[in-house]
């Protein structure tokens, strides 16, 4: 069961079925980092990726 996960350089197949929380630990990605999406909605690291989905990684920016 594969998802994918899209940034802006590059997308990444993963292992569906699992949290997102799990996923991006897996990825060594911090969620501090980055807002995640599917299908326009934003998720939290409790929401599952299953297989099939598409999830848009928005880098977080700030600044002063």
């Amino acid at each position: 069961m594969t998802a994918t996960l899209k940034t802006r350089e590059k997308e990444i197949i993963i292992q569906g079925n699992r949290p997102l929380y799990r996923i991006m630990e897996d990825l060594q990605l911090s969620p501090q980092a980055y807002l995640a999406a599917r299908e326009g909605m934003l998720l939290t690291g409790d929401d599952r990726i299953e297989e099939g989905d598409v999830v848009e990684l928005i880098a977080v920016v700030s600044g002063g």
